[in-house]
């Protein structure tokens, strides 16, 4: 039996191999964003745990934990959903062009793990959220 190794980061990341679709700036943009949306979901989940909220009510932590995941996973992973959905590529002034065949495929393959992941992390956090109502 041989030592495992790690695998390389780059295998680690999916859709490594897909050419980024979107420039330096618009993944500023997005990681803006990301944080923007990342701040209010903490707010309104402390919000909610201060004024006692019901569980379902703090499950609405969804919506802004969603929208901040898929603001960093698009800058993490260089691939816009909407670009993706097009076929472009966004420059750093963001007009578009139009991307070749296999980038595009690609770059859709890419923007559905996104989304996969964007809701595997909403749905985790609106489960933390309404678990916080067992807090006393």
């Amino acid at each position: 039996m041989g030592i495992a190794t790690a695998a390389p980061i780059e295998m680690l990341t999916e859709g490594a191999s897909c050419k980024p679709n979107i420039s330096t700036a618009g993944r500023r943009m997005r990681m803006r964003f990301g944080w923007l949306w990342a701040v209010i979901a903490l707010a309104g989940l402390t919000a909610s745990v201060v004024l006692r909220v019901p569980w379902f009510w703090r499950a609405l932590s969804f919506v802004p934990a969603s929208l901040s995941a898929v603001g960093f996973l698009q800058a993490r992973r260089g691939t816009c959903v909407s670009r993706a959905a097009e076929g472009t590529f966004e420059h750093d002034d963001f007009s578009k062009t139009d991307a070749s065949a296999p980038d595009a495929a690609r770059s859709r393959h890419a923007a559905g793990t996104i989304v996969r992941d964007t809701i595997l992390i909403g749905i985790l956090c609106a489960v933390a959220g309404a678990a916080t109502a067992l807090i006393r």
